[in-house]
Protein backbone atom coordinates (compact mmCIF):
# COMPACT_ATOMS: atom_id res chain seq x y z
CA UNK A 1 0.00 0.00 0.00
CA UNK A 2 3.01 2.50 1.02
CA UNK A 3 4.45 1.44 -2.52
CA UNK A 4 1.72 2.69 -4.20
CA UNK A 5 1.03 6.12 -2.56
CA UNK A 6 4.97 6.17 -3.10
CA UNK A 7 4.78 5.15 -7.07
CA UNK A 8 1.36 8.08 -6.98
CA UNK A 9 3.56 10.83 -5.12
CA UNK A 10 6.08 10.33 -7.29
CA UNK A 11 3.75 10.28 -10.96
CA UNK A 12 2.07 13.58 -9.91
CA UNK A 13 5.52 15.36 -8.71
CA UNK A 14 6.66 14.51 -12.36
CA UNK A 15 3.39 15.73 -14.08
CA UNK A 16 4.07 19.01 -12.41
CA UNK A 17 7.47 19.53 -13.13
CA UNK A 18 6.42 18.71 -17.06
CA UNK A 19 3.30 21.39 -16.45
CA UNK A 20 5.59 23.85 -14.84
CA UNK A 21 8.56 22.76 -18.31
CA UNK A 22 5.79 23.54 -20.70
CA UNK A 23 4.72 26.59 -19.10
CA UNK A 24 8.35 28.03 -18.76
CA UNK A 25 8.61 26.89 -22.38
CA UNK A 26 5.59 29.22 -23.68
CA UNK A 27 7.09 32.34 -21.57
CA UNK A 28 10.40 32.02 -22.53
CA UNK A 29 8.59 32.07 -26.46
CA UNK A 30 6.80 34.86 -25.28
CA UNK A 31 9.90 36.76 -24.04
CA UNK A 32 11.61 37.03 -27.39
CA UNK A 33 9.24 37.05 -30.09
CA UNK A 34 8.25 39.44 -31.72
CA UNK A 35 5.16 39.76 -29.89
CA UNK A 36 5.89 43.62 -29.00
CA UNK A 37 5.64 45.07 -32.68
CA UNK A 38 6.38 42.16 -35.45
CA UNK A 39 8.42 44.30 -37.33
CA UNK A 40 7.38 42.32 -40.98
CA UNK A 41 4.17 43.66 -40.33
CA UNK A 42 4.56 47.59 -40.12
CA UNK A 43 3.75 48.21 -43.53
CA UNK A 44 0.89 46.17 -43.74
CA UNK A 45 -0.33 48.37 -40.34
CA UNK A 46 0.63 51.39 -41.77
CA UNK A 47 -1.99 50.69 -44.52
CA UNK A 48 -4.47 49.48 -41.87
CA UNK A 49 -4.19 52.78 -39.64
CA UNK A 50 -3.93 55.29 -42.66
CA UNK A 51 -0.73 56.54 -41.83
CA UNK A 52 3.18 56.25 -42.85
CA UNK A 53 5.01 53.77 -41.95
CA UNK A 54 7.84 55.95 -40.25
CA UNK A 55 5.03 56.94 -37.86
CA UNK A 56 5.01 53.50 -36.25
CA UNK A 57 8.38 53.77 -35.18
CA UNK A 58 7.15 54.21 -31.74
CA UNK A 59 5.57 51.02 -31.65
CA UNK A 60 9.12 49.03 -31.89
CA UNK A 61 10.60 51.98 -29.37
CA UNK A 62 7.89 51.69 -26.61
CA UNK A 63 8.61 47.88 -25.42
CA UNK A 64 12.09 49.36 -24.90
CA UNK A 65 11.08 52.34 -22.68
CA UNK A 66 9.14 50.03 -20.92
CA UNK A 67 12.13 47.49 -19.85
CA UNK A 68 14.26 50.62 -19.12
CA UNK A 69 11.43 51.89 -16.98
CA UNK A 70 9.47 48.60 -15.31
CA UNK A 71 12.43 46.65 -14.71
CA UNK A 72 14.12 48.27 -11.61
CA UNK A 73 11.25 47.74 -9.82
CA UNK A 74 9.77 43.93 -11.11
CA UNK A 75 11.20 42.33 -7.88
CA UNK A 76 8.20 44.28 -6.00
CA UNK A 77 4.96 42.67 -7.19
CA UNK A 78 6.93 39.43 -6.18
CA UNK A 79 7.15 41.01 -2.82
CA UNK A 80 3.69 42.40 -2.19
CA UNK A 81 1.64 39.45 -4.18
CA UNK A 82 4.35 35.87 -4.39
CA UNK A 83 5.92 34.94 -7.15
CA UNK A 84 2.85 32.71 -8.52
CA UNK A 85 0.33 36.12 -8.33
CA UNK A 86 3.21 38.20 -9.86
CA UNK A 87 3.68 36.25 -12.98
CA UNK A 88 0.33 35.70 -13.85
CA UNK A 89 -0.85 39.69 -13.48
CA UNK A 90 2.46 40.05 -16.29
CA UNK A 91 0.64 37.39 -18.49
CA UNK A 92 -2.38 38.90 -18.23
CA UNK A 93 -1.03 42.45 -19.11
CA UNK A 94 0.41 40.91 -22.20
CA UNK A 95 -2.81 39.23 -22.84
CA UNK A 96 -4.42 42.66 -22.19
CA UNK A 97 -2.35 44.55 -24.69
CA UNK A 98 -2.51 41.80 -27.43
CA UNK A 99 -5.92 41.54 -26.98
CA UNK A 100 -6.09 45.77 -27.60
CA UNK A 101 -4.06 45.48 -30.81
CA UNK A 102 -6.63 43.55 -32.36
CA UNK A 103 -8.97 46.55 -32.37
CA UNK A 104 -6.54 48.41 -34.94
CA UNK A 105 -6.67 51.99 -33.96
CA UNK A 106 -3.88 53.77 -33.82
CA UNK A 107 -4.46 54.36 -29.50
CA UNK A 108 -5.09 50.91 -28.85
CA UNK A 109 -2.04 49.90 -31.11
CA UNK A 110 -0.26 52.72 -28.61
CA UNK A 111 -2.39 51.25 -25.11
CA UNK A 112 -2.01 47.59 -26.16
CA UNK A 113 2.09 48.48 -26.89
CA UNK A 114 2.47 49.18 -23.63
CA UNK A 115 0.80 46.90 -21.64
CA UNK A 116 2.92 44.43 -23.21
CA UNK A 117 5.83 46.05 -22.91
CA UNK A 118 5.47 46.30 -19.44
CA UNK A 119 4.43 42.59 -19.28
CA UNK A 120 7.71 41.57 -19.98
CA UNK A 121 10.08 43.78 -18.63
CA UNK A 122 8.30 41.84 -15.46
CA UNK A 123 8.69 38.57 -16.98
CA UNK A 124 12.60 39.57 -17.93
CA UNK A 125 12.69 39.56 -14.55
CA UNK A 126 10.69 36.54 -13.40
CA UNK A 127 12.63 34.06 -15.02
CA UNK A 128 15.54 33.65 -13.49
CA UNK A 129 13.62 33.74 -9.97
CA UNK A 130 11.58 31.16 -10.77
CA UNK A 131 14.08 28.70 -12.22
CA UNK A 132 16.44 29.14 -8.89
CA UNK A 133 12.81 29.38 -6.67
CA UNK A 134 11.73 25.64 -8.58
CA UNK A 135 15.01 24.50 -9.85
CA UNK A 136 17.85 25.33 -7.26
CA UNK A 137 19.49 21.98 -8.34
CA UNK A 138 19.31 22.25 -11.94
CA UNK A 139 19.85 25.94 -12.87
CA UNK A 140 21.94 25.23 -15.87
CA UNK A 141 18.75 22.60 -17.37
CA UNK A 142 16.45 25.52 -17.03
CA UNK A 143 18.27 27.84 -18.00
CA UNK A 144 18.94 26.53 -21.40
CA UNK A 145 15.17 25.57 -22.08
CA UNK A 146 13.80 29.14 -21.45
CA UNK A 147 16.69 30.92 -23.09
CA UNK A 148 16.36 28.05 -26.13
CA UNK A 149 12.41 28.67 -26.10
CA UNK A 150 13.66 32.81 -26.74
CA UNK A 151 15.86 32.73 -29.28
CA UNK A 152 13.62 29.81 -30.89
CA UNK A 153 10.59 32.17 -30.50
CA UNK A 154 12.31 34.85 -31.94
CA UNK A 155 13.86 32.93 -35.41
CA UNK A 156 10.00 31.00 -35.52
CA UNK A 157 8.25 34.26 -36.30
CA UNK A 158 10.95 35.69 -38.40
CA UNK A 159 10.42 32.75 -40.85
CA UNK A 160 6.71 31.90 -40.47
CA UNK A 161 5.28 35.85 -40.84
CA UNK A 162 5.91 35.94 -44.36
CA UNK A 163 4.43 32.24 -45.45
CA UNK A 164 1.48 32.78 -42.73
CA UNK A 165 0.31 36.39 -44.20
CA UNK A 166 0.52 35.39 -47.90
CA UNK A 167 -1.72 32.33 -47.25
CA UNK A 168 -4.24 33.49 -44.29
CA UNK A 169 -3.78 37.28 -43.93
CA UNK A 170 -1.34 39.69 -41.84
CA UNK A 171 -4.21 39.80 -39.18
CA UNK A 172 -3.42 35.94 -38.78
CA UNK A 173 -0.20 36.75 -37.12
CA UNK A 174 -1.67 39.12 -34.81
CA UNK A 175 -4.05 36.59 -33.56
CA UNK A 176 -1.50 33.94 -33.08
CA UNK A 177 0.37 36.35 -30.99
CA UNK A 178 -2.72 37.07 -28.61
CA UNK A 179 -3.26 32.83 -28.67
CA UNK A 180 0.22 32.33 -27.51
CA UNK A 181 -0.31 34.71 -24.65
CA UNK A 182 -3.29 33.26 -23.63
CA UNK A 183 -2.53 29.94 -23.69
CA UNK A 184 0.42 30.31 -21.70
CA UNK A 185 -1.52 32.24 -19.01
CA UNK A 186 -4.37 29.47 -18.53
CA UNK A 187 -1.25 26.88 -18.39
CA UNK A 188 -0.12 28.81 -15.26
CA UNK A 189 -3.00 29.47 -13.78
CA UNK A 190 -3.62 25.78 -13.66
CA UNK A 191 0.07 24.68 -12.57
CA UNK A 192 0.28 27.23 -9.92
CA UNK A 193 -2.67 25.59 -8.25
CA UNK A 194 -0.70 22.40 -7.56
CA UNK A 195 2.32 23.83 -7.35
CA UNK A 196 3.95 25.35 -3.64
CA UNK A 197 4.34 29.41 -3.36
CA UNK A 198 8.14 29.62 -3.43
CA UNK A 199 8.29 33.49 -2.47
CA UNK A 200 5.40 34.67 -0.57
CA UNK A 201 3.84 38.06 -0.48
CA UNK A 202 6.00 39.65 1.63
CA UNK A 203 8.58 37.09 2.77
CA UNK A 204 11.53 37.12 0.27
CA UNK A 205 12.97 33.71 1.38
CA UNK A 206 13.34 30.39 0.10
CA UNK A 207 13.43 27.05 1.92
CA UNK A 208 14.54 27.37 5.86
CA UNK A 209 16.03 30.53 5.60
CA UNK A 210 15.15 34.15 7.21
CA UNK A 211 14.48 37.46 5.88
CA UNK A 212 16.89 38.70 3.79
CA UNK A 213 18.31 42.41 3.90
CA UNK A 214 17.15 44.41 1.30
CA UNK A 215 20.28 44.53 -0.89
CA UNK A 216 21.10 48.16 -2.15
CA UNK A 217 22.00 47.20 -5.85
CA UNK A 218 22.58 50.96 -7.04
CA UNK A 219 25.09 51.55 -4.80
CA UNK A 220 27.02 48.22 -4.25
CA UNK A 221 29.92 48.11 -6.52
CA UNK A 222 29.72 44.84 -7.11
CA UNK A 223 26.35 44.43 -8.64
CA UNK A 224 27.39 47.13 -12.01
CA UNK A 225 29.50 45.00 -13.51
CA UNK A 226 26.44 42.92 -13.83
CA UNK A 227 24.51 46.05 -15.63
CA UNK A 228 27.31 46.92 -18.16
CA UNK A 229 27.60 43.39 -18.86
CA UNK A 230 23.86 42.88 -19.82
CA UNK A 231 23.85 46.32 -21.40
CA UNK A 232 26.99 45.53 -23.41
CA UNK A 233 25.60 43.26 -25.03
CA UNK A 234 21.65 44.45 -25.04
CA UNK A 235 23.08 47.49 -27.19
CA UNK A 236 25.18 45.46 -29.40
CA UNK A 237 22.05 43.14 -30.17
CA UNK A 238 19.62 46.02 -31.42
CA UNK A 239 22.04 47.92 -32.95
CA UNK A 240 23.58 45.17 -35.13
CA UNK A 241 20.00 43.79 -35.62
CA UNK A 242 19.12 47.25 -36.32
CA UNK A 243 21.92 48.47 -39.09
CA UNK A 244 23.98 45.53 -39.91
CA UNK A 245 21.15 45.04 -43.07
CA UNK A 246 21.57 48.82 -43.99
CA UNK A 247 25.20 48.72 -43.59
CA UNK A 248 25.53 45.56 -45.96
CA UNK A 249 23.64 47.27 -48.50
CA UNK A 250 25.99 49.94 -48.51
CA UNK A 251 28.62 47.70 -49.45
CA UNK A 252 26.15 46.56 -52.52
CA UNK A 253 25.71 43.11 -50.35
CA UNK A 254 22.75 41.30 -52.20
CA UNK A 255 19.34 41.52 -50.30
CA UNK A 256 19.16 37.70 -50.68
CA UNK A 257 22.91 37.26 -49.17
CA UNK A 258 21.81 39.96 -46.49
CA UNK A 259 18.75 37.83 -45.53
CA UNK A 260 21.80 34.64 -45.31
CA UNK A 261 23.69 36.67 -43.65
CA UNK A 262 21.42 37.90 -40.93
CA UNK A 263 19.85 34.18 -40.34
CA UNK A 264 23.39 33.15 -39.18
CA UNK A 265 23.44 36.14 -36.93
CA UNK A 266 20.29 34.50 -35.42
CA UNK A 267 21.31 31.15 -36.00
CA UNK A 268 24.52 30.70 -33.50
CA UNK A 269 22.70 31.32 -30.73
CA UNK A 270 20.41 27.95 -30.53
CA UNK A 271 23.35 26.17 -29.76
CA UNK A 272 25.01 29.02 -27.16
CA UNK A 273 21.60 28.72 -25.67
CA UNK A 274 21.44 25.13 -25.40
CA UNK A 275 24.96 24.22 -24.48
CA UNK A 276 26.28 27.05 -22.37
CA UNK A 277 24.02 27.41 -19.48
CA UNK A 278 25.29 23.66 -18.38
CA UNK A 279 28.44 24.17 -18.39
CA UNK A 280 28.32 27.17 -16.46
CA UNK A 281 27.14 25.49 -13.54
CA UNK A 282 29.70 22.52 -13.29
CA UNK A 283 32.51 24.30 -14.30
CA UNK A 284 35.19 25.58 -11.68
CA UNK A 285 35.36 29.52 -12.08
CA UNK A 286 38.79 29.25 -13.63
CA UNK A 287 37.42 27.11 -16.26
CA UNK A 288 34.18 29.76 -16.51
CA UNK A 289 36.90 32.61 -16.97
CA UNK A 290 38.87 30.75 -19.59
CA UNK A 291 35.62 30.43 -21.55
CA UNK A 292 35.17 34.15 -20.59
CA UNK A 293 38.50 35.30 -22.33
CA UNK A 294 37.77 33.43 -25.08
CA UNK A 295 34.58 34.80 -25.56
CA UNK A 296 35.93 38.30 -25.11
CA UNK A 297 38.55 37.84 -27.50
CA UNK A 298 36.06 36.64 -30.29
CA UNK A 299 34.53 40.18 -29.70
CA UNK A 300 37.32 41.92 -30.01
CA UNK A 301 38.05 40.05 -33.34
CA UNK A 302 34.78 40.51 -34.25
CA UNK A 303 35.38 44.90 -33.75
CA UNK A 304 38.52 44.70 -35.37
CA UNK A 305 37.08 43.16 -38.83
CA UNK A 306 34.38 46.38 -39.16
CA UNK A 307 37.76 48.48 -40.06
CA UNK A 308 38.44 46.29 -43.14
CA UNK A 309 34.51 46.01 -43.92
CA UNK A 310 34.74 47.90 -47.76
CA UNK A 311 33.45 44.59 -49.19
CA UNK A 312 31.20 42.74 -50.69
CA UNK A 313 32.34 39.18 -50.06
CA UNK A 314 29.72 36.78 -48.62
CA UNK A 315 32.79 34.87 -46.83
CA UNK A 316 33.41 38.31 -45.02
CA UNK A 317 30.24 39.49 -43.81
CA UNK A 318 29.35 35.66 -43.01
CA UNK A 319 31.60 35.39 -41.02
CA UNK A 320 31.55 38.59 -38.95
CA UNK A 321 27.87 37.51 -38.28
CA UNK A 322 29.03 34.30 -37.07
CA UNK A 323 31.56 35.88 -34.34
CA UNK A 324 29.36 38.79 -33.35
CA UNK A 325 26.24 36.42 -32.76
CA UNK A 326 28.95 34.17 -30.59
CA UNK A 327 30.07 36.43 -28.58
CA UNK A 328 26.36 38.21 -28.03
CA UNK A 329 24.74 35.21 -27.57
CA UNK A 330 27.76 34.25 -25.15
CA UNK A 331 27.10 37.32 -23.20
CA UNK A 332 23.25 37.34 -22.53
CA UNK A 333 23.19 33.27 -21.66
CA UNK A 334 26.29 33.89 -18.95
CA UNK A 335 24.69 37.13 -17.53
CA UNK A 336 21.26 35.50 -17.27
CA UNK A 337 22.61 32.19 -15.96
CA UNK A 338 24.72 34.84 -13.40
CA UNK A 339 21.64 36.23 -12.01
CA UNK A 340 20.72 33.08 -10.62
CA UNK A 341 24.02 31.58 -9.85
CA UNK A 342 25.74 34.58 -7.95
CA UNK A 343 22.40 35.23 -5.38
CA UNK A 344 21.13 33.66 -2.39
CA UNK A 345 17.76 33.85 -2.81
CA UNK A 346 15.15 34.06 -5.79
CA UNK A 347 13.73 37.69 -4.42
CA UNK A 348 17.65 38.26 -4.68
CA UNK A 349 18.09 37.04 -8.21
CA UNK A 350 14.79 38.88 -9.07
CA UNK A 351 16.80 42.15 -7.36
CA UNK A 352 19.90 41.95 -9.11
CA UNK A 353 18.06 41.09 -12.80
CA UNK A 354 15.55 43.98 -12.07
CA UNK A 355 18.71 46.78 -11.97
CA UNK A 356 20.87 45.17 -14.33
CA UNK A 357 18.01 45.02 -17.19
CA UNK A 358 16.73 48.55 -15.87
CA UNK A 359 20.22 49.81 -16.78
CA UNK A 360 21.11 47.85 -19.36
CA UNK A 361 17.66 48.87 -21.59
CA UNK A 362 18.12 52.13 -21.06
CA UNK A 363 22.15 51.94 -22.11
CA UNK A 364 20.61 49.58 -25.62
CA UNK A 365 18.05 52.40 -26.02
CA UNK A 366 20.55 55.14 -27.33
CA UNK A 367 22.80 52.74 -29.02
CA UNK A 368 20.72 51.98 -32.73
CA UNK A 369 20.22 56.17 -33.08
CA UNK A 370 23.56 56.89 -32.07
CA UNK A 371 24.69 54.46 -34.71
CA UNK A 372 22.14 55.82 -37.18
CA UNK A 373 23.20 59.21 -36.45
CA UNK A 374 26.90 58.45 -37.46
CA UNK A 375 25.71 56.30 -40.27
CA UNK A 376 23.70 59.33 -42.00
CA UNK A 377 27.62 61.29 -41.86
CA UNK A 378 29.26 58.59 -42.83
CA UNK A 379 28.49 54.73 -43.34
CA UNK A 380 31.29 53.06 -43.76
CA UNK A 381 33.29 55.57 -41.05
CA UNK A 382 35.25 54.14 -38.12
CA UNK A 383 33.86 56.62 -35.10
CA UNK A 384 31.09 53.89 -34.83
CA UNK A 385 33.67 51.13 -34.94
CA UNK A 386 35.72 52.55 -32.29
CA UNK A 387 32.31 52.41 -30.37
CA UNK A 388 32.21 49.27 -30.90
CA UNK A 389 35.33 47.72 -29.53
CA UNK A 390 35.02 50.08 -26.79
CA UNK A 391 32.08 48.78 -26.17
CA UNK A 392 32.85 45.02 -26.47
CA UNK A 393 35.77 45.72 -24.09
CA UNK A 394 33.69 47.19 -21.57
CA UNK A 395 31.69 43.95 -21.73
CA UNK A 396 34.04 41.79 -21.65
CA UNK A 397 35.56 43.44 -18.21
CA UNK A 398 32.56 43.35 -16.48
CA UNK A 399 31.61 39.94 -17.28
CA UNK A 400 34.82 39.14 -16.06
CA UNK A 401 34.36 40.57 -13.13
CA UNK A 402 30.61 39.00 -12.37
CA UNK A 403 32.55 35.93 -12.82
CA UNK A 404 34.66 36.58 -9.79
CA UNK A 405 31.94 38.18 -7.78
CA UNK A 406 31.06 35.66 -5.31
CA UNK A 407 27.71 37.28 -3.39
CA UNK A 408 27.25 40.40 -3.69
CA UNK A 409 27.54 41.28 0.25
Amino acid sequence: MRSKRKEVFIINQRSKGVSLLVVILLIGFIMRSPITTPPLLLGHLANQLQVHQSQLGILTTLPLVMFMLFSNFAAKPIMRFGLKRALLYALLAIVLGSALRMVMTMPTMILGTIFIGIGIAHLNVFMPSLVSAYFPNKIGLYTTLYSFAMIFGNMLFNLITAPISNQFGWQTIILILLLIPIISCLSWLLISRVIPEKIAPGKPTTGDQGPQPKLRLWTNPKAWPFLLTFGGQATLSYTVTAWMPALMEYHHVSAGHAGIVMAIYAFIGLPVSIILPNILTNLSQRYIKLLTIGAGLVALVASGLLFFQHTRSMFYWSSEAFLIGLSIGFFFITIMTMFVMKTKTPYETAQLSGMAQAGGYCMSAFGPSLYGLAFAANPAGDIQNICYLILALIMFLACWRVVKTETLD
